[in-house]
C-alpha cells in the first residue's frame, strides 16, 4: 500500500547498492500501480528485502501487537508465565517512549504482572514494574477517563443518526481535543477520528472530514496507526468520502487500494468500490470483480454485508444488460435470506431487484412483490432518512401506472412532487430519464 511504502522510505537505510535498486522499484511502484523487477539480480537480495520490509511494518502493527499482548495477558493470568515471557514483559516497559497504541491494555498487564510476582514472592522484576506503574498512573487514569467520555459520545452521536437527536455537536470539541493530542495513547485517538467521522457525516459537513483524513494521512506516513486492516479502512473511508464530494475518479483510486488486503471487511469494501464503479458506467469491470469475490463472500459472516453484495450484484448485471439474470439471482437470494434482507439494507435490495423487473417491463410482478413485502409501507417511513431517493416509490409508481390503477397526470404529479421534495438534482434526473425509457412522454413534459 502507498502509505506502507511511505513509512519504509522514512526508515530505509540502505548501503548495498542492489539492496537500494530493488526498493527503488518499490517506491515508483507506489505511483505508477506496476513493479518492475530485474530478474537477473541475486533471488536472496530479494529474500532479504522481503523480510526487511516484514520486520519493519510488523514492528508497528498494532494488530500484531495487540496479538501479543492478549498472549501475554493470558499466561500472566494463567500461571504460565516463563523466563523468556518475564524478559518481553520488562522489554516493554524499558523500550516504551510516547504512549503505544494500546498503552491502556500494557498497563494492565504491567499490573497484573505485579500481582503475580508478588504472590510469588519474586522481587527480581518489582523495582521496574512498580516504577512504571507509578510513573503512569496518571497517563492511565486520563486514558481511562478518555474512553469512558468517547462511550458517552458514541451513544449520543449514534442517536443522532437513529433518533434526529440534536445534541451530538457538543462533542465536537472533545473529539477534536483527543484525536489531535499526540500525548494521549493511539487507540483514543483513532476512535475520536472514527467519531468524528460519524459525527461529521450526521451533519454533511464534508470539508471537515477531508480536513481530518489530510491529517491522519499524514500520521500514517510517520508510523502511527498501522496494520493492514487499518489502512484498508481508512481508504476506503477516503472513497466515500471523495464519492459524497462528487469526485468518483479520486474515490475510485482508493477503492482499489482498499482491496489490496483481503480482511474480514473485504466484502463491504467491494460493495463501496463496485458502486462507484457502476457510477462511472464501468459496469463490466465492477461485475468481473464481484464475480471473483464470491469465494470472499462465502466466508462473511455480516448480513449486511452479503445483503449489500447481492444488492450490487443485481446492480452490475441489470447494468451490463442482463436483467433477466438479475432478477433470478435477486429471486434466488430473496428466497433464502428474506428475513435478513428485510432487517438489513431492504431498501438497497429492492431497488436493484425490482429494477431488473422493470428493464424486463415486467409491471405486474413489480406490484406482487411490493404488496406482499408491504414495501410501499415501510417506504413511507424510509423516506425520512437524510439522502432518500424514492427510487422504488417511482417503480411502483411507473407499474401501477403501466398496470392501468392511475393515469398519467397521477403518475406526473406524484414523480414532480417527489422530485422536488428530494433535492439531490444529478441522482433524481438520472432516475426520471431511466423512468422515462419506458414513458418517453415523461421526460418530455418535464423540459
Amino acid at each position: 500500500m502507498p502509505l506502507e511504502i511511505t513509512y519504509l522510505e522514512s526508515v530505509a537505510r540502505f548501503k548495498d547498492e542492489t539492496n537500494r535498486s530493488i526498493f527503488e522499484a518499490i517506491i515508483k511502484f507506489k505511483t505508477t500501480g506496476k513493479l518492475k523487477l530485474n530478474p537477473d539480480i541475486d533471488k536472496r537480495k530479494y529474500t532479504y528485502l522481503k523480510n526487511w520490509i516484514y520486520q519493519n511494518l510488523s514492528a508497528i502493527d498494532v494488530d500484531k501487537m495487540l496479538e501479543d499482548l492478549l498472549h501475554l495477558e493470558k499466561i500472566v493470568m494463567t500461571d504460565q508465565v516463563l523466563p523468556a515471557d518475564e524478559k518481553r514483559i520488562i522489554k516493554i516497559i524499558k523500550t516504551q517512549k510516547k504512549l503505544p497504541y494500546y498503552f491502556m491494555r500494557i498497563y494492565e498487564l504491567i499490573r497484573d504482572f505485579r500481582s503475580f510476582l508478588l504472590v510469588r514472592m519474586r522481587y527480581h522484576y518489582l523495582e521496574p514494574v512498580n516504577s512504571y506503574l507509578d510513573q503512569y498512573q496518571e497517563s492511565y487514569n486520563t486514558s481511562r477517563e478518555v474512553f469512558e467520555n468517547l462511550n458517552r459520545a458514541t451513544r449520543d452521536i449514534t442517536d443522532q443518526y437513529t433518533q434526529k437527536a440534536n445534541n451530538a455537536s457538543v462533542w465536537e470539541d472533545f473529539l477534536k481535543d483527543v484525536f489531535y493530542n499526540e500525548q494521549l495513547d493511539g487507540l483514543n485517538r483513532y476512535y475520536a477520528i472514527v467519531r468524528l467521522t460519524f459525527l461529521h457525516y450526521n451533519n454533511n459537513q464534508l470539508d471537515k472530514i477531508e480536513d481530518l483524513y489530510d491529517y491522519l494521512n499524514h500520521e500514517f506516513e510517520m508510523g502511527k496507526f498501522y496494520s493492514r486492516r487499518i489502512l484498508s479502512n481508512y481508504y476506503s473511508n477516503r472513497l466515500l468520502l471523495h464519492a459524497k464530494m462528487n469526485k468518483p475518479e479520486l474515490a475510485e483510486k482508493y477503492g482499489y487500494l482498499s482491496l489490496r488486503d483481503h480482511g474480514s471487511d473485504y466484502v463491504h469494501y467491494l460493495n463501496n468500490h463496485c458502486s462507484v464503479l457502476l457510477r462511472l458506467k464501468k459496469s463490466e469491470t465492477a461485475l468481473q470483480l464481484l464475480q471473483k469475490s464470491i469465494p470472499e463472500l462465502k466466508k462473511t459472516m455480516s448480513y449486511h454485508n452479503r445483503v449489500g453484495f447481492a444488492s450490487i450484484f443485481i446492480k452490475s448485471l441489470n447494468a451490463n444488460g442482463k436483467a433477466a439474470e438479475g432478477e433470478s439471482y435477486g429471486t434466488t437470494f430473496f428466497t433464502a435470506y428474506k428475513e435478513k434482507v428485510l432487517e438489513y439494507r431492504w431498501h438497497s435490495f429492492f431497488s436493484a431487484w425490482l429494477q431488473s423487473m422493470i428493464m424486463q417491463e415486467k409491471y405486474g410482478k413489480v406490484l406482487t412483490v411490493c404488496r406482499r413485502n408491504k414495501i410501499p409501507e415501510m417506504e413511507i417511513e424510509y423516506s425520512k432518512k437524510p439522502g432518500y431517493l424514492p427510487t422504488i416509490s417511482w417503480y411502483y409508481l411507473l407499474s401501477r401506472y403501466k398496470s392501468g390503477e392511475i393515469d398519467f397526470d397521477k403518475l406526473k404529479t406524484e414523480i414532480e412532487k417527489s422530485g422536488n421534495e428530494w433535492g439531490q438534482k444529478q441522482a433524481i434526473n438520472e432516475l426520471v430519464n431511466e423512468i422515462s425509457l419506458h414513458i418517453p412522454e415523461l421526460l418530455f413534459k418535464k423540459k
